[in-house]
């Protein structure tokens, strides 16, 4: 008789155990820029915009089932690049340990820009002027999560809501420029002030450097 209750009790534990991992946690995703200072202190990233036309995350857990799960935007999502709060960017995610997550989304091609980021620069009369990326075309990102510690491994528990941090990255996107190249860069107005609109018209030099590394060190932190 004991034999029996042992076995009764240990099924009933994990289907508890199986059930649990099917209760989902608040996760939210907000997009922001690195803001660190780079090229002597010359130059720094303030906010942005994008337009996102697709998004999904994949999540690869030790005890449960993988998820995924895919959002298409049509229109396309406008997204604050400030880490401000989006209701069409907040979802459900199962609970349970994940050995990795990734997410992917996609910035579409238009004759406009979608994705903006403003920045200043200190050119060579130490005159701080405002500095403009925009891009027009299609752009695919892959980002692997960590916590905060930078642990791939995240244990997603019931009863907590949890935020998915994107922050892009333009300080490594501006690696390979130069601060000579950016002090000859030609001027335009931005916002009513002479400044550097960096686009595939614009300094379109500076642009194809900085187009090929778009991709490239940008991060996802969820805490």
């Amino acid at each position: 008789m004991k034999k029996y209750l042992l076995i009764i009790i240990v099924l009933l534990q994990a289907c508890s155990a199986d059930e649990s991992l099917k209760v989902p946690s608040g996760f939210g995703i907000r997009f922001d820029v690195n803001r660190e200072f780079s090229k002597d202190d010359r130059l720094y990233f303030l906010d942005g915009e994008m337009l996102i036309s697709r998004l999904k995350l994949e999540g690869d857990r030790v005890q449960a089932e993988d998820y995924f799960f895919q959002n298409g935007y049509q229109p396309p999502l406008k997204v604050s690049l400030d880490a401000d709060f989006n209701s069409e960017l907040s979802f459900d995610l199962p609970q349970g340990i994940y050995s990795r997550i990734e997410l992917d989304f996609e910035i579409p091609s238009a004759n406009i820009p979608v994705l903006t980021i403003n920045g200043r620069f200190k050119d060579s009369t130490d005159t701080w002027l405002p500095l403009r990326i925009e891009v027009s075309s299609f752009e695919y990102f892959q980002i692997l999560a960590t916590d905060y510690r930078g642990e791939q491994e995240i244990v997603i528990e019931d009863q907590r809501s949890y935020w998915a941090i994107v922050s892009l990255n333009p300080v490594h996107w501006f690696s390979g420029i130069s601060l000579e190249q950016l002090n000859q860069a030609q001027q335009s107005i931005i916002d009513g002030e002479m400044g550097i609109l960096i686009s595939v018209d614009s300094n379109s030099d500076i642009y194809d450097e900085v187009d090929k590394r778009l991709d490239e060190l940008n991060s996802l932190i969820i805490e």
